[in-house]
């Protein structure tokens, strides 16, 4: 384990402490190192003092250009600045924390904040989606993941998959991952799933590579309703997509429209779709609880959805007793 970021000192000529990472720092802490300092130190966040955050902000996105390559890093780490040339990086600033971000034309900065306090029962915070969900792409061999290939050969068509399990090419994100937290938070599709080895194979957004993943490990980006939600009663109808989960908080993660702008709220306030894949967490009864299982229907009287498990079990459970 890394020892702990210290503070940033974005004055520094060492990139390291540029960042405020240690050089044992592995690519998920200088990519979250460099996500919340980019966002704070961003032009756009600071008009009254345009011209330093520009300078800050360069200096920033230098260093994590040359951090988040590894030849780049090695070569760093070996010589200095001289090691990797005039400047660092190659990449302009914009384009570099655009890609980082979710691309042009997202506003990394669209969120508000009210309501109680994170973690709170039956609280609504509000985050940015693509801080949550940016990361730079990254090459592996290993914790189950293989490089994505340029061409497929050809295969033999595959068998239908369970009815309880995703379809191939849903979206999902990659979460939980304690031996490779590096991928967690990353984008990909489903390309099938595995019933021997109960994991799904997920190609990440990048294409750099393969994981073959438990349904406990993804949370699939499909659309909600917002419902019951005491708080902020005007928001109930609302629709809005999923495109993470907090494990620790129970809450997804969701982009809300009209108008647009991310949100966490809790399971019991997301109303799901017939239809939708789902794992069941949280019931009395350890028999069902990490079981795939199929949304067969909607209850909004009782708040109950009626699931379709693996193993051909159906059983009535509350919207909190699942996480999709």
């Amino acid at each position: 384990m890394a020892p702990a970021p210290s503070t940033a000192d974005i004055a520094s000529e060492d990139y390291y402490k540029v960042l405020g990472v240690s050089k044992q720092a592995s690519d998920a802490d200088v990519a979250k190192a460099y996500k919340k300092l980019a966002l704070r130190h961003h032009p756009d966040k600071n008009p009254e003092n345009r011209d330093s955050a520009e300078a800050n902000f360069k200096r920033l996105t230098e260093a994590y250009e040359v951090l988040r390559d590894p030849e780049k890093r090695r070569s760093y780490d070996k010589l200095g600045k001289d090691g990797v040339g005039s400047g660092g990086g190659s990449g302009g600033t914009d384009d570099i924390f655009e890609a980082f971000f979710g691309g042009r034309g997202r506003d990394p900065f669209a969120s508000f904040t009210f309501g109680q306090e994170r973690g709170s029962p039956g609280g609504f915070n509000v985050y940015d989606d693509n801080f949550l969900r940016g990361g730079a792409p990254f090459n592996f061999d290993r914790h189950g993941a293989r490089p994505s290939p340029q061409r497929r050969a050809p295969k033999a068509p595959s068998p239908p998959a369970p009815a309880h399990t995703l379809p191939q090419g849903t979206a999902v994100v990659v979460r939980g991952l304690a031996k490779s937290p590096e991928h967690n938070g990353l984008s990909g599709k489903v390309l099938s799933w595995d019933d021997e080895k109960r994991r799904y194979e997920v190609e990440l957004e990048d294409k750099s590579c393969v994981l073959l993943l438990r349904g406990q490990n993804i949370t699939q980006r499909c659309r909600i309703e917002v419902c019951n939600l005491d708080s902020r009663p005007e928001l109930n109808g609302r629709a809005g997509e999923i495109f993470d989960y907090d494990d620790e908080q129970g809450r997804y993660m969701v982009r809300l429209q009209d108008p647009s702008f991310a949100a966490t709220l809790p399971r019991a306030k997301c109303l799901l779709s017939a239809g939708t894949r789902v794992v069941v967490s949280g019931l009395s009864n350890e028999h069902f609880n990490g079981k795939m299982a199929r949304v067969l229907s909607v209850d909004r009287n009782a708040g109950r959805y009626t699931v379709l498990c693996e193993g051909g079990e159906q059983i009535k459970i509350r919207y909190d007793n699942v996480i999709c």
